[in-house]
Parts: C-alpha cells; sequence; structure tokens
C-alpha cells in the first residue's frame, strides 16, 4: 500500500478546510460596512465647543433615550433638567470629551401602564464622536410613579460619583 496516496489528499482537505476556518486580512476588510448618509451628517453637525462653554468648567453629558412608555420619557426629562440646571455639569451636544449616559426603558407590566417601569443605564466615556465610548457603569432598576424625583436625585449622584471617579480622563 502506497502510504503517499492515502495522505495526500487527507493534507489536501486539511489545508482547505483550515483556509475556509482562517479567512485572510483582506476579506476581513471588504466584509466591514460603510458608515450611513444619517450618520455620517450626524457626525458633520456636531459643533466645536465654544470658548465661553469650556472657561464655565462644567463636566458635559449627553443622554441618550431610547424607549416609548410615558414613566421612561418623564424621567430622561426630568434628568437632562436636573443636569443642565446643576453647578457641576451642562448638557452637551458637541464636538468634545463627555459623558454619555444611555438610557432604555418600558413598561414593567403591559397590562398596567403608567405605575411602573424597568429602566437600564449606562455611563460611558466619550473621547470624540467618531471614537467608541469607553464602558464606566451601568444600572438596572425600577421607575415608580410616585418616587419619579427620588430616583432622578439618586442617578444625578450616580452620575456625579462616577464623574468624580474618572475625572482624570477631562484633564489634559
Amino acid at each position: 500500500m502506497n502510504t503517499q496516496s492515502i495522505f495526500g489528499p487527507t493534507r489536501l482537505v486539511v489545508l482547505i478546510l483550515f483556509l475556509l476556518a482562517c479567512p485572510g486580512q483582506p476579506a476581513a476588510q471588504e466584509q466591514e460596512p460603510n458608515a450611513t448618509a444619517q450618520e455620517v451628517q450626524r457626525v458633520k453637525n456636531v459643533q466645536d465647543v465654544p470658548q465661553k462653554v469650556i472657561e464655565e468648567g462644567k463636566i458635559p453629558i449627553m443622554v441618550n433615550y431610547d424607549g416609548m412608555d410615558s414613566l421612561g420619557r418623564r424621567m430622561v426629562f426630568q434628568l437632562r433638567e436636573r443636569l443642565n440646571g446643576s453647578e457641576l455639569f451642562r448638557l452637551s451636544g458637541y464636538k468634545e470629551r463627555k459623558i454619555k449616559l444611555f438610557i432604555s426603558s418600558q413598561e414593567e407590566f403591559q397590562g398596567r401602564p403608567g405605575l411602573s417601569s424597568i429602566y437600564s443605564l449606562v455611563w460611558t466615556y466619550s473621547y470624540a464622536e467618531d471614537v467608541l465610548s469607553n464602558y464606566l457603569d451601568h444600572q438596572v432598576g425600577i421607575i415608580r410613579a410616585n418616587a419619579l424625583d427620588e430616583l432622578v436625585e439618586t442617578l444625578v449622584a450616580r452620575t456625579d460619583e462616577i464623574s468624580m471617579e474618572y475625572g482624570y480622563l477631562f484633564e489634559e
């Protein structure tokens, strides 16, 4: 029996399987999606920070919300108002380093709207609009209609703690 003829096809099959399992770098680059026109326009619409705003010394915050329930919208609205009225923070839509809050919410019970909702909040640090944000912290909880103000104060306090913990990211 000729051993070369037995192992020859086996080597070929192993080589083909290996090449199929490990795509090269050029193939991976071809599969990357291009930015949509909407994403490009959003980045173009962001302006540079005016010098007057920088001199205020407040920490820039951006709040992004995803949800349709009424309690979640009320919580985000109050949170934005509270952050913008604060001596420590300011809402930002400028090209600058900032803390981003990503909030998502939905009704806790579909049959009882307006009673309570659940939310997820992720704090990230953004160097720029075209750079991936760094994860800082997260929180999941329940929004109760009768304790909305207390929840908003708690979230602002937690945002302050996070900004103090990661304050070195804002140093130049």
